[in-house]
Parts: structure tokens; sequence; C-alpha cells
């Protein structure tokens, strides 16, 4: 083999190398875009989840308040009732003791 030969099989080599080299980049950057992008649909999927459950507290917090408003109004009608009940038994036992 020449030295001429060897340079020359050396440049091949090489240059067969760089190839090779940047082939397998573009092949790994192809997988990581797909890998990427499957994660990006899951990310989106949990959150959509996410959404989907926030949504459904703030309709459950609202039904809670709606209750509590009304247990509310209906807790001083009770109050008012017994308040009028304690006078009309104060009233009784009064009247009891006169005679």
């Amino acid at each position: 083999m020449t030295p001429d030969m060897a340079i020359y099989v050396s440049l091949a080599s090489v240059i067969i190398a760089l190839v090779a080299l940047v082939r397998n980049s573009h092949k790994d950057n192809k997988q990581d875009a797909v890998s990427d992008a499957a994660s990006a649909a899951r990310i989106e999927a949990k959150l959509d989840g996410i959404q989907s459950s926030v949504d459904d507290i703030r309709i459950e917090l609202r039904t809670t308040r709606e209750k509590v408003n009304d247990h509310a109004e209906r807790l001083a009608k009770v109050e008012a009732r017994a308040a009028s009940n304690t006078h009309r038994l104060d009233a009784l036992d009064g009247r009891g003791k006169e005679e």
C-alpha cells in the first residue's frame, strides 16, 4: 500500500464515520421528538383530568354552599320558634303559679 493510498483509506474511514454519526444523530433526534410528543400528550391528558376534577369540586362546593345557606335560614326559623315557645311556656308557667 502506498502512502497516498493509506491517506485515502483514512479519509474515507473518517468520512464514513462522520456520515454514520450524523445519521445516528438524526435518528436520535426523531426518537426524542416522538418521545417528547408522547410525554406532552400524557401531560395534557393528566391536565384535562385535573381540570375535570376541579370543575367537579366547584360544582360540589356550590351545592354545599347552597345547602349551608338553606340550613342557616332553617336554623334561624327554628330559633325564632324556640324563642316563641319559650315565651309561651313562661306565660303558661306564670299563669299556673298565680292560680
